[in-house]
């Protein structure tokens, strides 16, 4: 069977607004996760990444009708859910092909998004083996009703199947197609997140056993990992036959596993694996004599979700650190040469104006590489979002869950303003990265053309900011 996968359905204008430059494009990782599972199984596939080609919807028509596909794949997500729609009936409209939906949002808002006619099927939850099996019965004719994580139509009326199982065995996943990138040179997250191009992020685990009242999931809570071998091995891949230069280790847990992370590693130290990788790290899973083989490995950034300043809120959230553990751990990251990356929300559900401060004075009091000050988003199957109401002023809009913060907000604590939060979100900001100490900080990590151009943009963004 011929599949075209398509990627992406919004501009990095509406994603990021004035920041579009600074912006983050990754390739859209789901899509060549299931993309390789079909190729192993026989498949021949296409990946249409709209994001950053900026094709217009007659351009995406004419590559399909090039390929001349059996089927059409589409990765929804919240934002950019409504143009997915408008692009799915064109789609119907003037090839009439079945078209396949999946991605966070279609897990999240099944009950909401599945109303859309011009979808035929609907992949819930982890997406490749669910993929594999429905185009082996649409091949041989086979049933629908046995496949979990299946929804589709029947006379007009949705079906739903039983949910699938998590995948057990994430070794047993081949790595992700890569290869169909059609510019492989051209994804990159925001600048102060990558030094070398070519980029590549890797998943090497799923699943977070931490409920934090802001966040959503579709991996489920329990976590689930490759192995250290695997990891090692994919990393070699991606290094010798994608010509990658710097990965991203993405998922929100990877030093979960000490031992693993450990592992990982030696196995690059051994083989001599000649990269540069971050990764997103649980801060209290960190200790010298991990840090100090991350270093050695290759690792120059760490970024780390702390939230808030304050106890009482990471209580309140489900952030199983404290505001002593983060100082330390902090402190620790930048003796071993490491640059700490952290990331904040100021306006959780029971922060005041007080709490607020305190998040921006511990942010200031920490040796960190560079600190994003966000404003509470409401996603979509998050608990934050069942109860926001009780907390301050909602607005439920998905166009809102962006990350640009100007459009308007999806939440605002009670006796504040959407004025007061986006000052105190800007001020935050240049409070933090205009202070001697910082610039000093951030001058001295240039070591490149690649940096130089990054700081260019930065700065760039920074004036819009200030003016």
């Amino acid at each position: 069977m011929k599949i075209v996968l398509i990627a992406g359905s919004v501009s990095g204008e509406k994603r990021y607004g004035k920041y579009k430059d600074v912006g983050s494009y990754m390739p859209p990782y789901g899509l060549l996760c299931v993309a390789a599972v079909l190729e192993k199984n026989g498949c021949a596939v296409k990946i249409i990444d709209t994001e950053i080609n900026n094709y217009t919807e007659a351009d995406i028509l004419h590559q399909i009708k090039d390929f001349d596909p059996d089927l059409i794949g589409m990765s929804v997500f919240t934002i950019g859910s409504r143009e997915a729609i408008e692009r799915a009936k064109e789609i119907k409209r003037t090839l009439d092909l079945p078209i396949v939906a999946g991605g966070p949002h279609t897990f999240v808002d099944m009950d909401n998004f599945c109303k859309n006619e011009s979808f035929d099927y609907f992949v819930i939850g982890e997406g490749e083996q669910t993929m594999v099996e429905l185009v082996r019965a649409l091949e041989t004719g086979g049933s629908l009703s046995d496949i979990a994580g299946l929804a589709y139509r029947v006379d007009g009326k949705i079906v739903r199947n039983p949910d699938r199982p998590f995948i057990e065995d994430l070794d047993s996943l081949p790595l992700p197609a890569y290869h169909l990138l059609e510019n492989r040179d051209f994804y990159h997250p925001s600048p102060l997140g990558y030094r070398f191009r070519p980029f590549y992020p890797f998943v090497t685990s799923r699943g977070c056993p931490f409920g934090c009242v802001f966040c959503s999931t579709i991996w489920g809570r329990k976590w689930r990992a490759n192995s250290a071998e695997y990891v090692i091995n994919a990393v070699e891949k991606i290094v010798k036959d994608f010509g990658a230069r710097e990965i991203w280790f993405c998922e929100d847990t990877f030093s979960l596993n000490k031992d693993r992370v450990k592992k990982i590693c030696s196995g690059i130290i051994e083989r001599n694996l000649k990269l540069s990788w971050t990764c997103m790290a649980n801060v209290h899973t960190l200790d010298e004599e991990t840090l100090s083989l991350m270093k050695r490995a290759g690792c120059w950034q760490i970024q780390m979700g702390l939230e808030s300043g304050n106890n009482e809120v990471l209580k309140f959230i489900g952030k199983p650190i404290t505001v002593e553990i983060v100082r330390e751990k902090v402190n620790m990251i930048a003796k071993m040469g490491i640059q700490p990356r952290a990331y904040f929300i100021l306006d959780h559900l029971v922060d005041t104006e007080k709490t607020m401060q305190e998040t921006i004075d511990f942010a200031l009091s920490l040796p960190l590489y560079s600190a994003d000050f966000h404003l509470l988003q409401l996603p979509l199957g998050s608990r934050a979002r069942e109860i926001g109401h009780e907390y301050g002023k909602v607005n439920l809009d998905l166009d809102l869950l962006t990350g640009y913060s100007s459009k308007g907000l999806s939440f605002v604590p009670k006796g504040m303003t959407e004025e007061y939060l986006i000052k105190k979100q800007k001020n935050s900001h240049l409070q933090f990265f205009l202070r001697p100490s910082q610039i000093i900080r951030m001058l001295g990590s240039i070591k490149s053309i690649e940096d130089v151009k990054r700081f260019n943009l930065l700065f760039k963004a920074f004036l819009k900011t200030i003016f």
